[in-house]
């Protein structure tokens, strides 16, 4: 290997470590150099890769005192923030379970549908063709964490997914494919069934009519 391409090899201990620090709070350059014991060049390059991944943002400005160039502080994305919190899933299933002693199971599905579609209409609206919708509701199962595809149906289109993005509840509590099957109702603005396989790990699947005159329900 050549000390070129030896020196563009990404050091994840250092973005490890940068990442730990940023969890903290906000840093500039200099700050995070003098903790990690880095060159500022150094930092700089390991936060570009960061931004572009879209885990680091810029944040803000430190002013100083004189005529300088002011400092510029960076921190996680709210993504990233996110996704270094393991509590979701665990606090997820002990509200299910609350709510399974305090709700019949008819009642947990619509308080589950309703909350799908105020996850819906909290979201850009699609628009286009149903395929151009059913791929939208695919991508934004995909960008919470689903792996999912979209493949024409005898009837329309049909969701399929290779791992669920809420696999850890449904496999606590199925009631949950109801919201999620909402949300998708309420993006692509059609009828859509769930069929989602959970014989083993929970995975996807929704089809969606494309009958003009079907209400956008979900069937939980």
């Amino acid at each position: 290997m050549t000390d070129r391409s030896r020196s563009e090899k990404p050091d994840t201990g250092t973005r490890g470590r940068l990442l730990a620090l940023l969890r903290e709070g906000t840093w500039t350059v200099d700050d995070l150099a003098r903790r990690l014991e880095l060159t500022d060049n150094a930092v700089r390059f390991h936060l570009e890769a960061l931004m572009s991944a879209g885990t680091v943002t810029r944040s803000g400005l430190r002013r100083g005192e004189g005529a300088g160039q002011p400092a510029v502080f960076y921190s996680l994305t709210p993504a990233a923030e996110q996704s270094f919190s393991r509590a979701y899933a665990p606090v997820l299933i002990a509200l299910l379970d609350e709510m399974r002693d305090r709700m019949t199971t008819t009642q947990l599905l619509a308080f589950l549908k309703r909350v799908g579609r105020r996850l819906g209409r909290d979201l850009p609206p699609q628009s286009g063709s149903l395929l151009n919708r059913a791929r939208g509701a695919s991508d934004l199962l995909n960008a919470l964490g689903g792996v999912t595809t979209v493949e024409k149906s005898a009837d329309g289109y049909r969701i399929e997914g290779r791992a669920c993005p809420l696999a850890s509840a449904v496999e606590a509590d199925n009631c949950v494919c109801a919201a999620v099957t909402s949300l998708v109702a309420e993006v692509v603005g059609a009828e859509v069934t769930e069929r989602c396989d959970r014989s083993g790990r929970p995975r996807c699947c929704f089809e969606i009519s494309s009958n003009p005159n079907a209400r956008a329900i979900a069937h939980g």
